[in-house]
């Protein structure tokens, strides 16, 4: 018996023994990260981490577009579980980070305990400037992510005292320690939020609820304008240099509440760079200060950093730096990128107070978050002219996923650049048959690189499309006639707000 396994504090208690599943929900997650979609939930249990990485490969037969392309993520994964077996939760970290797979919980999902652990491998890929494999984790405003620590209930204790086995209790619980704090800082989670953790009493769980409780397990929010958060300037200035602050002097960004942030002072960086430099006067001498660049004063900050002064009158060198264009980072000090603050995308929750409830932000926010998502507010799936022949996997007001014959078949609505994509997403494999109407677009063929063979059709309505997207795992000419059949009348059974083919019936 391992040492986890004499705990009972890590998600395992009064779960359901129904098992966790992983499912494909679409082949497009959203603008930012146009990759297949799957989706995790249930309880994690003993082998699942195993299970799920037999099943990614066959989950996402793929073809052109659809793909990954040594860019960013090759998938994103959403997660929605209570939590369960700790080892399959740390398994699963590794197989997302493994992988490059994303990891995402949205507005409405919850990811406990295990499933926070398996949370923190989400990740993505960039072949150039020296990135390679970096942090991809977010959270949606209105998400629920908890961790805690190991523990044992009374019970537990007074069971493992009546069989004289307490001592063997409270090592394992020890030992238990041990592996989630190292579990934690491999996936750099912050020493002030690796204390929290620890310190959580058998019913607590830590709530990833605030800015800095984000920054401190190195995640981030979906992108959206941080012009929708109304901040004024000098107060983005103040709560990035509160961060930045924390991060030098490894305290949590709450404990600096009451800085102060002095008048900005025009001054010189080491490199010559002009900047506007506000003192922190209630900090140690060797910090001079945060500075902006001299020309950026108003807006949305996109670059500051954590000053010393080097003796030299007007002359200061960069002790920490904050950077949210282009590539995010946060008080990067060199290494793997997976050992630092570095994503794509925005690091904008830094702009906020560090103790601002995310689930409270603007609806604006939510509603960009969701149009980037390409989910229409009244989202309408296509309807079929007969009962579909397939076995449903996963449904959502946006997309479908079935199975049937071998193909994967997935149905998804959303905005009208959705059918716009279909053309371009084949530019990459051997096209056999294109088929152009104003509403209708249809492309089917191989793609050779990867062995796999598809049939793709877009069908637009005004402002709004559907696609249907058939995935085969083999060439074209492999596929048997039963395939082929059904292909068309999948194609022929479709229809979306009175677009469809000819051989509609």
């Amino acid at each position: 018996m391992t040492a986890l396994m004499l705990v009972s504090g890590l998600g395992n208690a009064a779960i359901s023994v129904s098992a966790a599943e992983l499912t494909l929900v679409s082949y497009r997650f959203s603008d930012e990260s146009a990759v297949p979609h799957l989706h995790l939930s249930g309880p994690l249990e003993p082998g699942d981490a195993e299970r799920f990485a037999a099943e990614f490969a066959g989950l996402k037969p793929c073809s052109g577009g659809l793909c990954y392309d040594d860019f960013g993520p090759q998938a994103v994964v959403t997660l929605d579980s209570p939590g369960g077996n700790y080892s399959t939760g740390v398994a699963l970290a590794d197989f997302f980070r493994d992988m490059k797979i994303a990891t995402y919980v949205e507005a409405d999902a919850s990811c406990l305990s295990a499933c926070a652990l398996a949370f923190l491998g989400g990740s993505g890929f960039w072949p150039t400037g020296g990135i390679g494999t970096y942090v991809d984790r977010r959270l949606a405003p209105g998400g629920r992510l908890g961790f805690h620590s190991p523990y044992f209930s009374a019970e537990t204790a007074e069971r493992a005292a009546r069989k004289g086995q307490l001592q063997q209790l409270l090592d394992g619980t020890r030992l238990a320690m041990a592996d989630i704090v190292e579990t934690l800082s491999r996936y750099n989670v912050s020493q002030q939020v690796l204390h929290d953790i620890i310190r959580m009493g058998p019913d607590a769980f830590y709530e990833v609820s605030t800015p800095a409780a984000l920054a401190g397990i190195r995640a981030s929010m979906p992108h959206f304008d941080p012009a929708l958060l109304a901040l004024p300037w000098k107060t983005q200035v103040a709560n990035v240099c509160r961060h930045l602050a924390a991060a030098h002097y490894s305290v949590a960004p709450e404990d600096l509440m009451d800085f102060t942030l002095g008048s900005p002072v025009a001054e010189t960086a080491e490199d010559g760079t002009e900047i506007l430099l506000f003192s922190l006067d209630d900090r140690p001498l060797n910090v001079s200060g945060c500075g902006v660049d001299a020309g950026r004063t108003g807006g949305t900050l996109d670059r500051m950093a954590l000053y010393a002064w080097q003796g030299v009158p007007d002359t200061h060198s960069v002790l920490l730096d904050f950077q949210n264009q282009g590539w995010a980072t946060f008080a990067y000090r060199g290494g793997r990128a997976t050992d630092g603050y570095v994503t794509t995308g925005a690091l904008t929750h830094m702009l906020m107070p560090v103790d601002a409830e995310l689930s409270t932000l603007p609806d604006t926010v939510s509603d960009q978050i969701r149009r980037e998502r390409g989910r229409d507010p009244d989202p309408q799936l296509p309807t079929h002219a007969e009962d579909w022949p397939v076995e449903i996997r996963h449904e959502t007001p946006w997309s479908r996923s079935a199975t049937a014959q071998g193909l994967t078949i997935v149905e998804q609505s959303g905005p009208a650049r959705l059918f716009d994509e279909v053309s371009a997403q084949a530019e990459d494999t051997e096209i056999l048959y294109r088929f152009d109407r104003d509403n209708i677009v249809v492309r089917s063929g191989d793609d050779p690189t990867r062995g796999t063979s598809y049939y793709w059709m877009g069908l637009r309505s005004g402002a709004r499309s559907a696609t249907l997207h058939i995935q085969a795992p083999v060439p074209a000419r492999d596929l048997t006639d039963a395939q082929r059949d059904l292909m068309g009348r999948l194609a022929c059974m479709t229809d979306f707000e009175g677009v469809h083919l000819g051989c509609y019936q």
